[in-house]
């Protein structure tokens, strides 16, 4: 789920509104497959204007849980958020309690760590203590950019200058430079949505692991340090993730034909499906 819906977001108006949309719908255009083909995504905007409220957020959060059932939700992208937090926060005010809900019913939680250059602190939400916190690493080796607040040169997987750090963040993904929907973009708003992908994908693989396990599972994958404090985060690695500790787990996909286009190039005319929760 990616909160998206403008205007006053009371739980009746977000019910009204709220869009689903497959990930070949969002994803007009892009130069590979995306992380969860077979994913949907319910578009929620809690903005009015430039700002939003903490009620807005609420209501978003909580339409999520009331509808999880109907719409088989397992992840929350959220990319939002401001302030400056030197230590990870207690989930004890309204939203961290719907996060906390949230996970308990098996939905993960998955916050863009924001993009101020801090080295040693994160923006709320992404520093409550029950999200998914995510940095950004490079795509490829783009040469030298500068942001502004910070340059780099660049490498694939090398973390990038401009994402907030601290010891509580809680991994990395592709954020810099991303190709979606003809649009080239960099931040850690394009890295959440990888997460988020990937979080439906081991729901849709492990249906009978919680959230906490889908979490550890996207943990196990290669470590990169960050030079700026030297912290090192894992980098999400999907094909680690999904593969069993126990063999006695191992997912039992089937394979299916396909024959639209998108389909033809992108899988060769073959898709794996681990089934559905």
């Amino acid at each position: 789920m990616h909160m998206q819906h403008r205007g006053a977001a009371s739980l009746e108006r977000l019910k009204a509104h709220a869009k689903v949309l497959s990930i070949d719908e969002i994803r007009v255009a892009h130069t590979d497959p995306s992380a969860a083909p077979g994913a949907q995504i319910a578009t929620l905007d809690v903005f009015a204007t430039e700002s939003t409220t903490s009620n807005d957020i609420l209501s978003g959060i909580n339409w999520c849980i009331a509808s999880c059932a109907t719409y088989n939700i397992v992840a929350i992208n959220m990319s939002l958020g401001g302030g400056r937090y030197y230590s990870s926060l207690n989930p004890t005010d309204s939203i961290g309690v719907a996060l906390q809900t949230a996970r308990d019913a098996g939905i993960v939680p998955v916050v863009s760590a924001g993009n101020e250059g801090y080295s040693d602190s994160l923006a709320w939400s992404a520093a409550y203590s029950n999200v998914v916190s995510v940095g950004a690493v490079y795509d490829a080796d783009l040469g030298s950019i500068g942001y502004g607040i910070c340059s780099n040169t660049t490498a694939a997987d090398k973390v990038a200058c401009f994402f907030n750090s601290a010891s509580f963040l809680t991994l990395l993904a592709p954020g810099a430079a991303i190709v979606a929907a003809d649009l080239t973009q960099t931040g850690t708003s394009q890295a959440a949505p990888h997460v988020a992908g990937a979080a439906a994908i081991l729901a849709a693989a492990y249906p009978n692991e919680d959230s906490t396990a889908h979490i550890a599972r996207l943990q196990q994958s290669m470590n990169v340090t960050d030079t700026r404090n030297g912290i090192t985060k894992p980098r999400i690695g999907l094909a680690i993730a999904i593969t069993p500790s126990n063999p006695a787990q191992q997912p039992q996909p089937t394979v299916e034909s396909c024959t639209t286009e998108d389909c033809r190039e992108s899988y060769g005319g073959w898709r794996i499906k681990f089934g559905q929760r």
